[in-house]
């Protein structure tokens, strides 16, 4: 299970705002909406199993909360890795890459090929999706093509170089879990995966505690660089995970960030793209260290008026365990959620947690079971009421994918 610390941020237009207003070296044309800007309010840390759980990262009101950097610290500016990419003078268009084996161009991994450019693969509505497409989804998301992605650079503070197999494995998991939500896949960008590479090098050898806040690191931290602190202030970020796809799941499972799951929702944002995918594998207490950028918001996939999560129709027991989340648009202060078991039509209390808003595009609630635990091969009937536009009831059904 990795060890993580997600950036949770608020306010309004994340993604201009954070750019220009707390990494002023970056140049913006425009800026969008804010009001203020906020430090971590609260921050708290778990011990579990021998790794280190973010358990709470919450906002102000009317803030941002996660990660707020200055400009022009001192230190390295960043650059390339340790090795040459074979792919460096080839350029591709919208969502597709180099494949280093042909140097050739290639869609990436969610997107198919229309002889003229690559097209988003559409997810469908959820509660369509068959057992068998949900299980092979399952199973081939979490299949890695390349168990060892990463390769070290020439010194300890080099960044290294991720493969591009290693990317690919990490998009793959990340669609899986929003084509089972009903969302479109995302794709990667250079420019931030080169910076989260730096965020994974200052974030491996500076993981929290002892009042270190990963997601604005000291200029004084060791391998700091203005690059990699840019990319920790807009960056969800694990340790210990092994593998950069690996981390996704942790992101989505956000166990023990009950007050935000702010991970989650940067995930599940259905305008979420580009993204940026960094990893380091040289050291550190935990071994190595993801950082995945989240506020790109030019996707252009379905935005659906709610997302559930576990979804409507069949869900893999694995995710049907974790804490539920409801997303609705026009907001959730007022939702509640009834559960009905239909081989017994026992009703089946839920807990609700109330999150804190600004993270993502859609308000968020969450529910757990409460004394009763969910099985595979039943059939379970949610009602959530307290929502724009009436009342919402779908079914989910459990199942084991071997």
């Amino acid at each position: 299970m990795a060890t993580l610390c997600g950036a949770d941020w608020g306010g309004n237009r994340w993604d201009l705002l954070m750019r220009a207003a707390i990494f002023p070296y970056v140049l913006l044309s425009s800026l969008v909406g804010c009001s203020s800007l906020l430090d971590f309010d609260a921050v708290s840390f778990e011990s579990r199993g021998g790794e280190l759980v973010d358990a709470s990262i919450e906002s102000g009101t009317g803030g941002v909360a996660g990660a707020s950097a200055s400009g022009g610290a001192a230190g390295a500016t960043g650059g390339s890795g340790g090795n040459s990419d074979p792919c460096a003078t080839i350029t591709c268009g919208v969502d597709e890459h180099c494949e280093p084996a042909t140097l050739s161009c290639v869609c990436n991994p969610g997107f198919v090929s229309t002889g003229g450019g690559c097209e988003p693969s559409l997810p469908g509505d959820p509660a369509q999706h068959t057992e068998q497409e949900v299980c092979d989804q399952w199973n081939q998301g979490h299949s890695l093509t390349d168990p060892s992605p990463w390769s070290a650079g020439p010194s300890q503070c080099d960044p290294g170089t991720l493969t591009r197999a290693g990317i690919d494995d990490t998009l793959v998991r990340i669609n899986l879990f929003r084509w089972l939500v009903g969302l479109g896949p995302v794709s990667d960008s250079t420019t931030l995966n080169e910076m989260d590479m730096w965020c994974a090098v200052v974030a491996a050898w500076n993981p929290p505690g002892g009042g270190n806040n990963p997601h604005s690191p000291d200029p004084s931290a060791k391998c700091y660089t203005q690059q990699g602190a840019s990319g920790a202030g807009q960056s969800n970020i694990a340790w210990g995970s092994g593998h950069p796809a690996q981390a996704i799941d942790q992101f989505i499972q956000d166990n023990g960030n009950f007050t935000t799951f702010g991970h989650r929702r940067w995930i599940f944002n259905p305008p979420l793209g580009p993204v940026g995918i960094g990893y380091y594998g040289g050291g550190g207490p935990y071994g190595n260290a993801q950082c995945l950028a989240v506020f790109g918001s030019s996707g252009s996939g379905p935005s659906p008026d709610w997302i559930a999560f576990p979804p409507p129709g069949f869900v893999p027991t694995a995710i049907a365990t974790w804490v539920w989340t409801f997303h609705h648009k026009s907001g959730v202060s007022s939702a509640e959620m009834s559960v009905v078991r239909q081989s017994d039509a026992e009703s089946l209390a839920m807990e609700k947690m109330p999150l804190t808003g600004g993270y993502g595009s859609y308000p968020t609630v969450a529910f757990r079971p409460s004394g009763w635990q969910l099985a595979a091969g039943e059939t379970y009937i949610v009602t959530v009421d307290g929502v724009g536009g009436g009342s919402i009831t779908y079914e989910m059904k459990p199942v084991t994918c071997n």
